[in-house]
């Protein structure tokens, strides 16, 4: 005898008739009041953490003026003058960014290139930049990377000035990145270290030296121009900011403008210092020896 299947919705209107209808209704607590009232601890960073915000901005190139105005609000005058001068003739330029946005800084965050969502735009687009902004928590000298284009370039030919001396170097399957690397200071400062390299050829293993132990990594030959090595100090909410100089040319018009398709970009990289535990560290040492 075959026994007649019963439709699921019968089944659930017989279940609401038994038990009877409730409306759901809204919870009287937040998420923040759950959280404060949590007999649980909230997790701490690491001490030795810093928390570095790594953006990009787009720049529209035949916009000079504008350009002109933000570095004119940047304190350039924070990197030791004879760097200053090492970095021009590799076309970089970098300065500290105050916590307090500069208004021609803010229009340029304003600006259509930077409220665009460049992957909707048509055409190809290289770089992995937009407004996808990364946060990035660092402990005290670890190795960071900041890549500044998503693509390998099979035949790149570089520039570089150093000292008297200039030389042409071709790379093969490269790529342009920044290592940098924080130091957070007892004042609540950090010491940033950044330096630019350029990743190439195929990836190979080898043995590299770590905290007492050899660590077997397979990673591209790099070449690191540590003559540019940057070193500076911020304070939260501070930020490092470089880009190219107006030629575009050398280094830093690989790095900033010749990596990407649209070629009348350029970019600028923002490293701001969000967080350090050092900084809430002394403060309640600070808070302790007060009397």
């Amino acid at each position: 005898m075959r026994i007649p299947q019963i439709p699921l919705l019968l089944v659930g209107l017989s279940a609401c008739q038994l038990c009877g209808c409730h409306l759901l209704e809204t919870p009287k607590w937040t998420l923040r009041e759950a959280v404060d009232e949590s007999p649980l601890a909230t997790p701490r960073l690491a001490d030795d953490s810093v928390v570095v915000e790594v953006s990009f901005i787009r720049v529209p190139a035949k916009d000079q003026q504008q350009l002109k105005q933000v570095w004119n609000d940047v304190d350039e005058t924070d990197i030791a003058a004879s760097l200053r001068t090492k970095l021009k003739e590799n076309g970089i330029r970098c300065g500290k960014l105050p916590s307090a946005i500069p208004a021609s800084f803010e229009t340029l965050l304003s600006g259509d290139k930077n409220i665009t969502d460049p992957t909707a735009q048509a055409g190809s687009l290289n770089l992995n930049m937009g407004l996808r902004n990364r946060r990035l928590q660092c402990t005290a000298g670890s190795e960071n990377f900041v890549v500044l284009s998503d693509a390998v370039i099979d035949n790149l030919v570089v520039i570089h000035s150093e000292e008297q001396y200039t030389s042409a170097e071709k790379f093969q399957q490269a790529q342009c990145q920044f290592e940098f690397r924080t130091y957070p200071q007892t004042d609540g400062s950090v010491r940033l270290e950044l330096v630019p390299q350029i990743h190439h050829g195929v990836a190979k293993s080898q043995f590299k030296g770590h905290d007492g132990a050899w660590l077997l990594k397979t990673q591209r030959d790099v070449e690191e121009y540590t003559d540019l090595l940057i070193d500076t100090r911020l304070l939260p909410g501070e930020s490092l900011l470089l880009s190219c100089d107006e030629l575009a040319h050398g280094l830093g018009g690989h790095f900033f403008s010749k990596n990407d398709d649209q070629t009348e970009i350029q970019h600028m990289l923002r490293l701001r210092i969000l967080h350090t535990q050092y900084d809430d560290l002394f403060q309640q040492h600070s808070a302790q020896q007060t009397p």
